[in-house]
């Protein structure tokens, strides 16, 4: 609690500014990507029929690194409901996504950014830098749904000083929130389409309300339930959003948010290929109880909460400032089989031998088999071996900033401070006899007893804190008219501290701290040459602290593990007027102190350790581009080409498609929308030998030269939107929407990727789910302007 009360005195910078009476606070966190201003162009991206307003992705006016807008323009009208932030950033350039279940059916595989993956680059919700502290990824289907998004903007770098989070140097998805619509209304959604998917919500703008000093508030109750597209791959997910903005005096105000998500599913790894020709080419999970790929063994069940109090206050002078107070919590507990995709050598599945109508038990043959051991040293009896899983954690945190305009320019300053407590724990059970205890020497903990594994049964016990600390100081300079010069320098301080009775991989008993500190400057520079056209330029350094299973060993002190840290060089520009919305821009990235691993050899038994290996080189050139024809015609364009290789043998890193491209037309005219768009992702290494890939052809592609193993080709995906709103041109009437998401309308099935190999070593491929449709109907009930 320590972490709060900080987060709550930190407010006491600004006691005297709620006395003071000046201009409209601003949102500090928004930075100047979308500080539009007043004049013309810039608010272009809210004028219906330009290009800057159509275009599903835009370079902002005010960007000084490579940047790309989607409003809620754009989700509403061209994305399907259950779409998740990883889909919605998929419409930027150098931006791949994976849905290996449906469009947010799944947690998604990625998304990667210019071959950065989740893990090293931020995801922010509404400023707030959040994920798991182990290794800084994030869960797609947690914490949020699309309906409560209103604008998403991908910062292809590291930004500015300002720019907080615990993976800064891969970039930035920025997640905005949806503000109370001025108009007092109840809305009612509703959508159902393939794999019987249904998503439910109702929404609740309450419109300024005069009694309380003008707040408002909307929110927003959902309810999504689907069967996926895989086999036995369901998903049902319920969510609860509110949020209430409060002038507290007009340069003051007080925004609350607090959102709250439940999801249950069963989330496919993956399927070999014996198993897609035994059991179809979508299996997931069996419907047999005697299988460890039974679908009730493998499920998740995950809780997720995240509230805020924002205090924004223009103090007057110049002086503007903007304090958040936040928590966020993730409770994660999960049953899965111990290796639900073994297979036999005859290409039939150990986890589901049989016919796909007819599945029989387990036969013998590799791979885990289906017995357990109920007492300590017991004998082996019939039973299906598997484990129950917890991951759960909880942050507090706080993000203060205070900036000065002297007309010269302006000085910001601030911090952002984060405690995340996170515990995770794994055990062998039986799940035929209601998750008793597996002390099987077989199972997979290979049957190592220590003091406080329970007899060799615990796989995992971590209590693991994760300390984060980045102050931050910029100057910004405007010698001449239009020209702004920026520097800035920020200390990010992390402190790791792990106390694990069982330790992953080792499983003995370990306890470490290790602090990891960095100085990182940045500069940019920023031209309008008019009001329609910016140049920039940015050099920034970026970092990250070290993943948390580095702690997987004995031996931590073998290797000095530094934090992986990048430089970056880039410069662009952004276009903008009633026909044309243009954005373009080249980077080249040195990442630093690659973190790589090897084995060593540890009291005569060999561990995993991680040490620095070089660095990667990632350059590519990025454009976007849209041209608004008239009569609601709107062509657009954008692609990313992308290079990724490390620098001390040229080899080229995995999982970073060499290239994305987004090509479409939209036609939005009298009620009517309709739109057309194909996703390309280039070919990718996934590092993996011998990857057999579409139709089951062995590619032979081992590692050697420049590639890694494993080679993926490029693949496409069309989708097609249409929808009418009815009263769109009475404003004395509410507009009813309707709409109808075709997905991958060519029916594409290839294999596109693999999610590494099950306990015997075959590939687990992903592939795509083939053609699916959705419809959808919004209707807007209005009550005034305020309840």
């Amino acid at each position: 609690m320590r972490s709060l009360y900080i987060g709550l005195a930190s407010f006491a910078v600004a006691p005297a500014a709620l006395a003071q009476s000046a201009n409209t606070p601003v949102n500090l966190d928004l930075g100047s990507v979308l500080a539009t201003g007043t004049n013309n162009a810039a608010n272009l991206v809210n004028t219906p029929g330009t290009a800057p307003y159509q275009s599903p992705s835009k370079a902002p006016l005010h960007s000084t690194q490579p940047t790309s807008l989607v409003d809620k323009h754009t989700v509403d009208k061209l994305l399907t409901g259950t779409a998740s932030y990883a889909d919605i950033a998929r419409l930027t350039p150098s931006v791949n996504n994976i849905n290996p279940n449906g469009p947010g059916l799944m947690e998604t595989s990625g998304p990667s950014i210019r071959g950065f993956q989740d893990g090293q680059y931020n995801v922010t919700f509404d400023g707030i830098p959040f994920g798991d502290s182990n290794d800084f990824t994030h869960h797609s289907t947690s914490f949020f749904t699309s309906s409560e998004l209103g604008e998403t903007i991908i910062d292809r770098g590291p930004g500015g000083a300002d720019t907080v989070g615990d993976a800064t140097f891969g970039g930035t998805i920025s997640l905005r929130t949806i503000n109370p619509a001025p108009k007092s209304t109840v809305t009612l959604n509703s959508s159902y389409g393939s794999y019987n998917t249904s998503d439910n919500s109702i929404r609740l703008d309450t419109g300024a309300i005069p009694s309380l000093n003008g707040a408002s508030g909307v929110f927003i109750a959902e309810h999504i339930k689907s069967d996926g597209a895989l086999q036995n791959a369901t998903q049902e997910r319920t969510n609860y959003f509110g949020k209430v903005v409060i002038p507290l005096s007009s340069s003051t105000t007080l925004t609350l948010m607090s959102d709250y998500n439940q999801v249950y599913q069963n989330p496919s790894i993956g399927a070999t290929l014996s198993q897609m020709a035994a059991l179809g080419w979508n299996y997931a999970y069996s419907n047999n109880p005697n299988s460890q790929a039974y679908w009730r063994y493998n499920n998740d069940h995950i809780t997720t909460d995240m509230s805020y109090a924002d205090l924004q206050s223009n103090l007057g002078d110049g002086f503007l400032y903007d304090g958040k107070v936040y928590t966020y919590g993730y409770y994660h507990h999960d049953l899965n089989g111990d290796d639900p995709n073994d297979t036999l050598g005859d290409g039939v599945t150990q986890a589901s031998a049989g016919t796909p109508t007819n599945p029989g038990n387990n036969l013998a043959g590799a791979g885990v088999p289906n017995e357990v051991v109920l007492t300590p040293g017991g004998t082996a009896i019939p039973g299906i071996p598997g484990q129950t899983f917890l991951n759960n954690y909880r942050s507090v945190g706080t993000i203060q900033r205070l900036e000065k305009d002297f007309g010269w320019g302006d000085i910001k300053t601030g911090f952002w401070f984060d405690h995340q407590v996170n515990t995770r724990f794994v055990q062998n059970v039986s799940l035929t006899n209601g998750n008793a205890i597996n002390y099987d020497p077989a199972d997979s903990n290979g049957g190592l007893v220590t003091p406080t594994n329970d007899n060799g049964s615990i796989e995992r016990l971590q209590h693991n804190q994760l300390y984060t600390f980045q102050p931050y100081g910029a100057v910004d300079w405007k010698p001449i008219d239009g020209l702004t010069l920026t520097a800035g320098l920020k200390w990010a301080y992390f402190r790791r501290a792990i106390d694990a009775p069982v330790n992953q991989k080792t499983e003995q008993a370990v306890g470490y701290t290790k602090n990891y500190q960095k100085l990182l400057p940045s500069f940019d520079a920023k031209y309008a040459i008019n009001p329609n056209l910016t140049t920039y330029f940015q050099a920034a350094e970026g970092f990250l602290a070290p993943n948390l299973n580095t702690f997987y060993t004995t031996a931590l002190t073998t290797e000095s593990v530094q934090p992986e840290s990048t430089v970056n060089f880039q410069t662009g520009l952004a276009y903008q007027d009633d026909h044309w919305a243009v954005g373009a821009d080249v980077y080249n990235i040195h990442f630093q102190n690659f973190i790589d691993s090897k084995k060593v050899l540890v009291n005569n038994a060999k561990q995993t350790i991680f040490f620095n290996n070089g660095g990667v080189i990632y350059r590519g050139i990025e454009g976007e581009l849209a041209y608004s024809v008239g009569n609601g015609v709107t062509l657009f364009g954008n692609a990313g080409y992308n290079q990724a290789f490390k620098t001390s043998t040229n080899v080229h890193i995995t999982q970073a498609p060499q290239g994305t491209a987004n090509l479409g037309i939209i036609y939005d005219n009298n009620g009517i929308y309709a739109a057309i768009i194909d996703q390309w992702t280039g070919g990718e290494y996934s590092g993996n030998n011998g990857v057999n890939i579409a139709n089951g052809a062995a590619e032979g592609s081992a590692a050697g030269g420049k590639s890694p193993g494993g080679w993926y080709d490029p693949y496409n995906v069309v989708n097609m939107t249409l929808g009418y709103t009815f009263n769109h041109d009475n404003p004395n009437k509410d507009p009813i929407a309707v709409k109808l998401n075709l997905d991958n309308i060519t029916n594409q099935k290839q294999i596109i990727f693999d999610n590494g190999t099950n306990g015997v070593g075959d590939l687990l491929y992903y592939r795509l789910t083939g053609f699916a449709a959705f419809g959808s109907v919004s209707v807007p009930i209005g009550f005034g302007s305020s309840l």
